[in-house]
């Protein structure tokens, strides 16, 4: 428990990425057709709320929180890539939804995540991995 506590004080980034990637694959999941849209570029905003989009990315959110728990540094980097993608997609997708005219704030979320995600691999951990 030490050394958990220990990892978590030093990389607690991670871990709140990969939870976060998980409770959204989760919520698209509860929630269908969360991001709806009737426009010419529906079909982009639409798809990302299905379960087709929803289970991998929940998938790979916990798998984040595996690899955190059982401390498998070697594997962080396809992860922070990956992490990258979704919240990337979803940054493009919430604010195309803000400038169309349905108001949301979950854009600017998305936003510090990706940022987060970047400077995560920039910089890496305390021990500059």
């Amino acid at each position: 428990m030490k050394d958990f506590m220990r990892r978590f004080r030093g990389d607690w980034q991670f871990l709140l990425v990969s939870i976060a990637t998980t409770v959204i694959g989760i919520n698209f999941l509860v929630n269908p057709n969360l991001l709806e849209d009737r426009s010419a570029y529906a079909f982009i905003v639409n798809a990302l709320d299905d379960a087709v989009f929803a289970v991998p990315i929940a998938i790979f959110g916990f798998i984040g929180v595996v690899l955190f728990v059982f401390n498998k540094r070697q594997f962080r980097s396809a992860a922070l890539v990956f992490y990258q993608f979704i919240w990337m997609i979803l940054l493009s997708a919430y604010f195309y939804r803000a400038i169309i005219g349905y108001p949301n704030s979950t854009w600017i979320m998305a936003l510090a995540i990706n940022i987060m995600i970047f400077l995560i691999a920039l910089w890496g951990d305390d021990d500059g991995r």
